[in-house]
């Protein structure tokens, strides 16, 4: 394993990139972000000029992109990596993308002598640039030991999930009771300091509370702190509940909460709180509440 390809070298891609250099694997990468490359250039990673020029290059190729539409560009598009790719090339996807899209971008590089690997990550960028993410893995268990040693120097944990497609429903199963995990988060807190709570003692009483959650414990001592500097983006989240919105529409599934979930989602991006951290949901209920959480402690 001396080169793999990584298309997408934002905030996990480029974790992804550090990990893989770091234990002397050679990447070759791609991204639109020139600050992207010029961060994984200054790590040792060889920049091309397309998706495709990457995957002319190496055989096996992971992917780390922002949404669906941009997923099927890089793989099915004309100069995309299906028709671009070695024969009998390995293509990793990881993004948070809809199950259809992974099974569809399945049967056309079956067609051309290409497998692909479905991958839904959790973790953040100190988990990528750590190894230490955890993959849910779709696909067939001979090509998934195959690239069992790749797999492992990414993640700590890896689950097989079963066909191509079950990886990225459990990663959307999954952010739905983490965007739904934040959202009552933020609605508790910040009914917790409008009734005289002071907002460190409250998070410190939370954190060791039977409500706690994993985001709450990591991203609540920053929004006390009046940090939103994103580590998954609040735009990002409501892609994210709009794929889970389709995934249940197409299933005839009569979901209640996700709805909700998502209305506070639209509206702090409606805020203008795209680019910040998925925890700006907070912001929504201060303004009704008519406090602020940072200035309170």
């Amino acid at each position: 394993m001396k080169e793999i390809g990584l298309i997408g070298l934002g905030n996990i891609g480029g974790g992804m990139c550090r990990r893989l250099l770091e234990r002397g694997i050679g990447v070759v990468g791609f991204d639109l972000s020139p600050a992207a490359t010029k961060a994984a250039a200054e790590h040792g990673a060889r920049i091309e000029v397309s998706p495709a020029a990457v995957a002319q290059q190496v055989d096996v190729v992971v992917t780390s992109l922002p949404n669906p539409a941009i997923v099927r560009d890089v793989y099915l598009g004309e100069q995309g990596l299906v028709a671009q790719a070695r024969p009998g090339s390995t293509l990793i996807e990881t993004s948070t993308i809809d199950p259809n899209t992974i099974r569809e971008i399945a049967q056309a590089a079956t067609k051309s002598g290409i497998r692909i690997l479905d991958i839904a990550l959790s973790g953040e960028p100190p988990q990528a640039i750590l190894g230490e993410l955890v993959f849910q893995v779709g696909g067939p268990d001979e090509l998934i030991d195959q690239h069992l040693e790749l797999l492992q120097v990414l993640a700590k944990k890896i689950n097989r999930t079963g066909g191509i497609g079950t990886a990225k429903t459990v990663k959307l199963v999954n952010n739905l009771m983490s965007l739904g995990n934040v959202a009552v988060a933020a609605e508790a807190f910040v009914l917790g300091v409008k009734c005289g709570m002071e907002p460190k003692r409250l998070y410190e009483i939370l954190s060791v509370s039977g409500g706690r959650s994993a985001h709450f414990i990591s991203g609540f001592q920053k929004v006390i702190e009046g940090d939103y500097g994103a580590s998954f983006k609040t735009s990002l989240a409501l892609k994210d509940i709009n794929l889970i919105l389709d995934l249940a529409n197409e299933e005839h599934y009569a979901a209640r909460l996700a709805p909700v979930i998502a209305s506070l989602y639209s509206d702090a991006v409606g805020r203008g709180l795209g680019e910040e951290n998925f925890t700006s949901v907070v912001k929504g209920y201060e303004a009704t509440a008519g406090i602020r959480v940072a200035e309170s402690g």
